[in-house]
């Protein structure tokens, strides 16, 4: 059931697997930094809210590039908090951008984005189905 829809960003939620997806939109290549904290706010909101286990990022489309300052804030501000709520696994669906795609991993390579067990792949359908093994 999709919960948030913006220019950049839509979610979903799946309750019975303890999922949310998160869908990155071509529009990320016009974001600003205030306007990329907008949407992880609105996604921590949900999640806090929602409280799912699992999360799938879908940055295929994702052309915004986070910058090592961004990184840092999400790490404290987003991840901080998800991992005390519980959330713990994450399958990444890699950008084709491949400076967005080294930006993703190296926010999940800092130090709470490296507690989740995180994987990445290139199809949606590798990844939901890892993030749902048990």
């Amino acid at each position: 059931m999709q919960v948030y829809k913006s220019q950049f960003l839509h979610l979903a939620f799946f309750a019975q697997e303890e999922l949310i997806e998160m869908t990155w939109l071509p529009a990320t290549e016009h974001m600003t930094d205030e306007e990329c904290k907008q949407e992880f706010r609105h996604y921590l909101d949900l999640m806090l809210q929602l409280k799912p286990k699992k999360v799938l990022p879908d940055t295929r489309d994702m052309l915004f590039q986070i910058d090592p300052d961004l990184q840092e804030w999400t790490n404290h501000t987003i991840f901080t908090p998800s991992l005390a709520m519980g959330l713990n696994k994450a399958a990444f669906v890699v950008s084709q951008y491949i400076f967005a795609q080294v930006a993703i991993e190296q926010t999940m390579g800092e130090q709470e984005g490296s507690k989740f067990n995180t994987r990445y792949f290139d199809n949606k359908e590798a990844a939901k189905a890892w993030l749902l093994l048990a």
